[in-house]
């Protein structure tokens, strides 16, 4: 009897470990959570604001590289319309700063910001209020990437380390440049200063070419076609991101040979791209935020790196440039569209 007691008590303790030590999956939005609480994440990026009477913006409908923030913050327990909610704004770039501190007015539990030049404006505007950038170099923003401390934290993804190795790849691809404009909003001064630096080396002349906004854009554009370069090196910012497309006209009009620095660029008709994904640059910056919403601080959060780069090849626009990608670049391509 005393021998069955024995059995049925050590089943029961097992069992009871068991549950604690195999929790399911569902159980994570329990732990990242106080019960009843619905955490609030402000989202600032560049791009239209939404007129004062219309409706409010809504994440969950959003295309592009946004609902992979989403879904990460979900499998990390964090549930839009459940115990999350994401407060979005966007404008140009003269309204970020209103925008950052309206954000921190309505008392948001941490800040994403999105891009470089919005990550400057958000941090000079927001003292307290936690702060996650993405940005193309952190040290803009912190000192110390393993310890970035204050109220910020963030994510990179190298495109200013990234620059000379995309001079290379131009180079490879169109032997006979040697008049390179580099085209970008003038605001990544060492993104320029490494690409200049690489330039002698390769046989190359720089010049660079800038824009304040995007009203500026086809006027700027005008001038880098006055100058009769060989080839374009595009690097970009939110504003370039949105307009990819007209970039990639004005490329193949003036029969321009362009690297550019995210996939989205290749696969909107760019010639070439070496880069990171903006999609797995906003999965990184969902784990900062959610680090940061179940607790800790983001100044003793490091900065997160982009560790995968695609180097995407559109041969379609090759062709229409009479340009013959040489095999060792179709080899290293992750991407080739035809």
């Amino acid at each position: 009897m005393r021998t069955h007691v024995r059995r049925i008590a050590t089943s029961l303790f097992i069992a009871a470990l068991s549950s604690m030590l195999f929790v399911p999956v569902t159980a994570r939005e329990a732990w990242a959570q106080t019960a009843g609480k619905v955490h609030r994440v402000g989202f600032l990026a560049y791009g239209r604001r939404n007129p004062p009477d219309a409706p409010p913006l809504d994440i969950t409908k959003m295309r592009g590289p946004v609902p992979a923030f989403l879904q990460r913050l979900a499998e990390l327990g964090y549930v839009e319309g459940k115990n999350l909610h994401v407060e979005l704004r966007f404008g140009d770039y003269g309204q970020l700063k209103t925008l950052a501190i309206e954000l921190a007015h309505e008392n948001v539990d941490v800040i994403l910001s999105v891009g470089a030049r919005a990550s400057r404006i958000a941090q000079k505007a927001v003292k307290t209020t936690p702060l996650v950038f993405f940005s193309c170099d952190p040290f803009e923003h912190v000192t110390q990437l393993a310890h970035p401390g204050g109220n910020v934290t963030g994510s990179t993804c190298m495109s200013t380390e990234l620059s000379p190795k995309r001079l290379e790849l131009l180079k490879k691809l169109v032997p006979k440049a040697s008049r390179v404009a580099y085209f970008s909003d003038g605001g990544d001064p060492d993104a320029w200063k490494r690409t200049r630096d690489a330039a002698p080396s390769l046989g190359i002349t720089l010049k660079a070419f800038s824009y304040e906004n995007r009203k500026q854009l086809p006027e700027a554009l005008k001038t880098v076609a006055k100058w009769k370069p060989d080839a374009m090196f595009v690097f970009a910012d939110a504003t370039l991101v949105a307009e990819r497309k007209r970039l990639a006209a004005f490329a193949l009009h003036q029969r321009l040979p362009t690297i550019y620095t995210f996939p989205v660029f290749a696969k909107s008709g760019g010639l070439i791209s070496y880069g990171s994904s903006i999609q797995e640059m906003l999965v990184l910056s969902a784990d900062q935020v959610a680090a940061i919403l179940g607790g800790a601080r983001p100044g003793d959060l490091p900065v997160r790196r982009a560790t995968i780069f695609h180097l995407v090849i559109n041969l379609k626009t090759a062709r229409a440039l009479d340009i013959q990608v040489p095999q060792s670049l179709l080899l290293q391509a992750d991407r080739v569209i035809e």
